[in-house]
């Protein structure tokens, strides 16, 4: 029993010991919609194929597609986390065009789920990978802006 104690403790502080990084101060969040491309939520260098994440819906769909780009090696699922709230997506991964040594790592969710409204909410979020979390600068008027063009009225 005590070792079962000691797994748990130990589960629990990996999460804590894992490094933590912040992306690049120029890179920063932007929101978009055309009646051709739909609504996109993107994190990146401006005016750059430089991406870290990017949130596409048809308007109104309640429907999200999301991409996260990871380094190669990394497993197709990620973690996203806003605040105490937190979510695990298994995704499909391939090799990012752009950047060189990158992964696409590629899944739906609903504009409904919990991780994306806590986003919305206090603008929060960040990547958790086994080997690093990076934690994205405040997204609060573009997530809550992009969210609100997908929701189902």
């Amino acid at each position: 029993m005590p070792h079962l104690i000691l797994l748990g403790v130990a589960a629990a502080l990996s999460g804590f010991l894992t490094p933590t990084e912040r992306p690049d101060p120029a890179m920063r969040w932007t929101v978009s919609a055309s009646a051709e491309d739909g609504a996109k939520l993107v994190f990146g260098a401006p005016d750059t194929d430089d991406v870290r994440m990017m949130l596409t819906c048809r308007v109104r769909s309640g429907q999200l597609d999301v991409t996260v780009v990871g380094r190669r090696g990394d497993p197709a699922a990620v973690e996203l986390q806003s605040g105490k709230v937190f979510a695990r997506y298994a995704g499909a991964g391939h090799a990012d065009e752009e950047t060189p040594g990158a992964m696409d790592i590629e899944f739906k969710a609903p504009a409904s789920d919990p991780v994306l409204t806590r986003l919305a909410d206090t603008g929060e979020l960040a990547i958790v990978f086994p080997t690093r979390r990076i934690v994205l600068p405040n997204a609060f008027a573009e997530a809550h802006d992009f969210l609100r063009l997908c929701r189902v009225p």
